[in-house]
């Protein structure tokens, strides 16, 4: 996600707190998907955390943004992301 490297690491739901579905943590680069999700919604989780990292690399949070802000600087990363990533996309839509 720019110019990092996120890890993508499933956890129990313990670790996510039962609430939880995932968590990016831009700190150590890592996004957390809960284990035990059916497959399309570990990947509505998954690209739910990504757009979290996208965000935290784009966007200024400290301030407010209206939907098309965000969808300029969003559309070009997420674009990025695939890119780099196709198993990623391979993943999503299977």
């Amino acid at each position: 996600v720019g110019p990092h490297v996120y890890s993508v690491l499933r956890k129990p739901g313990s670790a996510l707190g039962e609430e939880n579905l995932g968590h990016c943590d831009s700190s150590s680069l890592q996004i957390w998907i809960k284990e035990r999700l059916r497959r399309s919604k570990a990947q509505e989780i998954l690209l739910h955390e990504i757009l979290h990292a996208i965000v935290l690399q784009a966007l200024d949070t400290t301030k407010k943004h209206d939907d098309e802000s965000y969808v300029v600087v969003t559309a070009p990363i997420l674009l990025q992301v695939f890119h780099d990533n196709t198993e990623l996309v391979e993943y999503l839509t299977k």
